[in-house]
């Protein structure tokens, strides 16, 4: 049996690429994070900046600002924004992709399927060390 390797387009270029995680190619990746260690510099120096202000400042687009959010790379400090919201109930959030009720309702409905699923296993096992001897 031949395993093929995991093989994506780049985002960025169109490349093809071999990748196990990331959607952009290696010279693309570089690029991207020169991309962010801009505007970590930019919000270092000027730290209650809005995001349309880093976009005017450092010519980056609002999608890939908006991609390292999502990613919880960069956080918005406002509580109440009205630039990102929960992908599952629609509240704002400062970061990632769920606010923190639908998070931990959706790990939780994880967990549950998990343990539902594996309770034909048991979830320790005893060794008895002189039944060995």
């Amino acid at each position: 049996m031949r395993i093929m390797p995991n093989i994506k387009t780049c985002e960025r270029c169109g490349k093809l690429h071999n990748s196990t995680y990331f959607n952009l190619c290696a010279m693309c990746f570089e690029q991207d994070e020169e991309d962010f260690m801009k505007i970590k510099e930019f919000l270092y120096e000027h730290p209650c900046a809005k995001v349309y202000e880093v976009v005017n400042a450092l010519g980056m687009p609002v999608k890939k600002i908006k991609r390292y959010l999502r990613e919880n790379r960069l956080e918005i400090i406002e509580k109440d924004n009205r630039f990102l919201f929960c992908e599952m109930c629609g509240k704002p959030i400062r970061s990632g992709k769920y606010c923190d009720n639908c998070y931990h309702e959706f790990y939780q409905d994880y967990k549950v399927i998990y343990i539902k699923n594996n309770s034909r296993y048991p979830s320790t096992i005893n060794y008895n060390s002189k039944s060995a001897l």
